[in-house]
């Protein structure tokens, strides 16, 4: 089993909010019979949320789980090939992005919306779909290169609507799409 977890990449994750992207990670790892990576940690400038606590320690009981943290730095994510920012609110420090691979969920298809308030302009200009993008992260805000796309149509005009069905399409998309781009990589 060792020699196999030496093999498997080691993804650390970032999280600010509430972490119901990696719930849904974690919930879909706990279900799949061939692990495709090796958790090495989780990162929040926040709380995080003791369901996600239990899980990630049902997966690897050795994850180094950090909460609060107010600046991110490298013994942090030591030993990960790979880091998945999935809402996390805070700038990531130049030298981390030099030193790690680092990727981010963005709930637009990039380069249209970066930053905040995506479903507000998408719905301001009509658009006709939206969805999440995955890319690498780079010193500019998501501006890195798109490693992933997923999208659907928009069937609402209400903005709380919206956010609620792309948060559902994330979730029922975000865990595959990890997979596509570890195999990518």
């Amino acid at each position: 089993m060792l020699k196999l977890l030496d093999q498997l990449p080691k993804i650390s994750f970032l999280i600010s909010g509430y972490g119901t992207n990696l719930k849904v990670i974690l919930e879909k790892i706990l279900k799949d019979k061939q692990k495709k990576f090796f958790i090495l940690g989780i990162i929040s400038n926040n709380n995080i949320d003791n369901n996600i606590k239990e899980k990630s320690l049902k997966i690897n009981k050795k994850i180094k789980i950090y909460e609060n943290v107010k600046k991110l730095n490298n013994l942090h994510l030591k030993n990960s090939n790979l880091i998945f920012s999935l809402g996390y609110m805070k700038l990531i420090p130049p030298n981390i992005i030099k030193n790690f691979f680092i990727i981010n969920l963005h709930p637009s298809l990039l380069p249209l919306y970066k930053g905040l308030m995506t479903h507000r302009r998408m719905l301001i200009n009509n658009e006709l779909k939206c969805g999440f993008s995955i890319h690498k992260v780079n010193n500019k805000l998501d501006e890195g290169e798109v490693l992933f796309q997923k999208s659907f149509k928009i069937k609402t005009k209400n903005e709380i609507q919206l956010i609620k069905n792309h948060k559902n399409f994330e979730h029922k998309n975000v865990y595959d799409a990890l997979k596509k781009i570890i195999f990518k990589l």
